[in-house]
Formats: structure tokens, sequence, C-alpha cells
């Protein structure tokens, strides 16, 4: 892995682990409560990031690869990631919190083995996120704060959480301002 991912992995693999902590806490009733102004559960980001990687890590591949990449939809649709996303998450409302997260783990494994063959010149490569050149090193950056980012979410729907100064401390750049 280049050297000036190392802050990246560190981060992102701590707040990974917090995040299955925290997730693991939650009652079953708490999981299932509706998180407000979302459409989705609290076991739903759970789902979500048990999933997302999937398609990101597809993206990654084609990166580390040279290759060009442009998902396509059905029958060769422009590609939604909210709509890819929503059917992923809705797929596995069955499925149990050890269940995601073993699933996360599998595609963050692959993820990574990804990020690892990410050159200097890959990481420093140009892309439009959501209308904002930034490099991939910057995307990087700031995908690290995707669990915390969910983790915040998740409490507008359990205020008892951020009772714990731990679970405070963690969220606390995401709490509304």
């Amino acid at each position: 892995m280049d050297p000036q991912l190392n802050h990246v992995y560190e981060l992102t693999n701590e707040n990974r682990t917090r995040f299955e902590a925290f997730s693991r806490s939650l009652s079953a009733d708490e999981l299932a409560l509706d998180v407000p102004q979302a459409t989705w559960t609290v076991k739903d980001y759970i789902a979500h990031l048990a999933t997302i990687d999937i398609w990101v890590g597809d993206w990654f591949e084609h990166q580390a690869d040279g290759k060009p990449w442009r998902p396509r939809g059905e029958e060769g649709a422009a590609f939604n990631i909210d709509t890819w996303n929503e059917a992923e998450v809705v797929a596995r409302r069955s499925a149990s919190v050890e269940d995601l997260l073993a699933e996360g783990a599998r595609h963050r494994e692959r993820l990574w083995a990804a990020v690892d063959r990410f050159t200097p010149e890959v990481l420093e490569a140009k892309f439009d996120f959501h209308h904002h050149s930034i490099t991939f090193l910057r995307y990087l950056e700031l995908w690290a704060s995707h669990d915390p980012a969910h983790a915040a979410d998740m409490c507008r729907a359990l205020p008892s959480a951020t009772g714990d100064a731990g679970v405070r401390a963690w969220l606390a750049p995401f709490a509304p301002k």
C-alpha cells in the first residue's frame, strides 16, 4: 500500500471497528426504529455499510487495473447508485446484524486489496465527485468517515445512544450544528 494511505487505512479500520461495536450494542427494538428524515431503519444503515463496498470495490478494482469503468443499469440504462443501493438494502432486511457485519468485512477485504494496488498516479487522478474535482486520495480520506457519518444518522432514531461519552466523542464531527 502506498505510504500516503496509512492514515486512511488506520482511520477507516478504526471507524469500522467502532461501528461494528456500536451496531452490536443495539437491541432488536432499536434496530427496527425508523430514522427521522430518512427512508431507512437503524438496521438498514448497517445493511448499507455492509453492501456499498460491493460497488466501490468494483470501481476501485477498475482503477487499480487502469480500466475505464462505466456501470450500466438494466438493459443498458444509466446506472443509479441510489436505486442499486436501495435494492441491496431491501434484499438484506431479514439478515442478522452479525451476517451483515460479516458480509461487510468480506467486501471491505476485497476493496482494500484493490486499494493496495493503487499507484501514486491513481491516487492523484481526479474525477468529479458531487460536482467537485477531487483526487482518489482525497476521496479515500473522505470515505474514511463513512461509518461514523451513518452511525450519526442512526443516532437520530437513538437519542439515548449519544448519552455514551465514547459514542458522543466519536460522532462529534457529525453532530448537527
